[in-house]
């Protein structure tokens, strides 16, 4: 009897614990809760090309010199700016020779200094110059004259650098002026006045070579015969080996008025670095003229390349 009662009880046990087992069963089983991620911030695109000036070292180490179409030697210039509170000091000899006469910038000292203005709420990197000529001109048939000749001030803004399509914009407005005066003007050595010059400069850099383009207007300021004038030049540029550089230049200029003068020129030109001082030349002839003269160009210098309290 006491038997048949203990199968009963547990018989009844079991039918209240198995239904209790069951729904614990069907209760998924608790999981630790993971704490929310935040994603990974976006990392820029890597640069495809790297703006420079002068010397520079690339991917491996190696110091090479920048390719760039550049003024000097060429008449075309590049949009790039020195960095902040660098100098870059350009001491070049230049002649524009005809049959008839030669005139030549014996000295021309070119320094610019970089600066990193704010301008509305953006860092534009910024080149100040200052350019003054010693200058001498030979014509056949009367004494030669020595002198001051035209000097220029300005300002460049690198406005646009975009180094994963190579592409960059400058504005450079310049003025050109005779520091001495009259008697600069009257030896031939400089242009009455003073010239308002306004060029766009835009480079591309692409893979094999840098491509490099102006377009501007001259406008001669207090000048009752000045008219306007638009000045054109497109270049190339290329790498021959990790120190020097060559590069050609198609350039002209044009007055807007009717029967204003006419040139057209190219100019070849070489640059060579050692560290951080730069060689260059140049070599040019006139394609077309109005007067129907005929003009060489030959030039060479030196940039010095000035880093304050940068390593070398």
């Amino acid at each position: 009897m006491v038997v048949k009662r203990l199968a009963a009880f547990a018989l009844i046990l079991v039918c209240a614990v198995c239904p209790a087992a069951y729904a614990a069963d069907d209760d998924p089983p608790p999981q630790d809760q993971q704490p929310a991620t935040t994603p990974a911030p976006k990392v820029p695109a890597t640069p495809l090309f790297h703006r420079h000036r002068g010397i520079y070292q690339d991917s491996n180490g190696v110091e090479v010199v920048d390719a760039t179409p550049q003024s000097p030697p060429l008449d075309a210039d590049d949009p790039g700016v020195p960095g902040k509170g660098d100098w870059e000091i350009n001491f070049t000899t230049l002649g524009d020779l005809t049959k008839q006469t030669q005139h030549a910038d014996l000295l021309l000292v070119d320094a610019n200094y970089g600066i990193l203005p704010k301008i509305a709420g953006h860092e534009i990197p910024t080149q100040l110059k200052f350019e003054f000529p010693l200058s001498g001109i030979w014509t056949n048939g009367q004494p030669s004259a020595f002198g001051a000749g035209a000097a220029e001030i300005g300002v460049k803004f690198n406005f646009y650098n975009n180094e994963r399509t190579g592409l960059s914009v400058a504005v450079y407005p310049q003025l050109e002026f005779a520091p001495g005066g009259s008697s600069a003007t009257a030896k031939g050595l400089a242009d009455p006045g003073q010239t308002f010059i306004l060029p766009l400069l835009l480079s591309k850099d692409f893979h094999e070579f840098t491509f490099v383009a102006n377009g501007g207007v001259e406008k001669p300021l207090h000048a009752s015969d000045g008219g306007l004038t638009g000045t054109y030049s497109v270049g190339v540029g290329r790498a021959l080996t990790g120190r020097l550089a060559a590069m050609i230049e198609l350039s002209g200029e044009s007055g807007f008025a009717a029967g204003s003068d006419r040139l057209t020129y190219f100019n070849v030109g070489f640059i060579r670095g050692i560290h951080n001082l730069i060689v260059y030349a140049k070599c040019g002839h006139s394609l077309a003229s109005s007067d129907g003269i005929a003009h060489s160009y030959i030039g060479g210098g030196l940039k010095l390349l000035i880093h304050p309290g940068k390593q070398p």
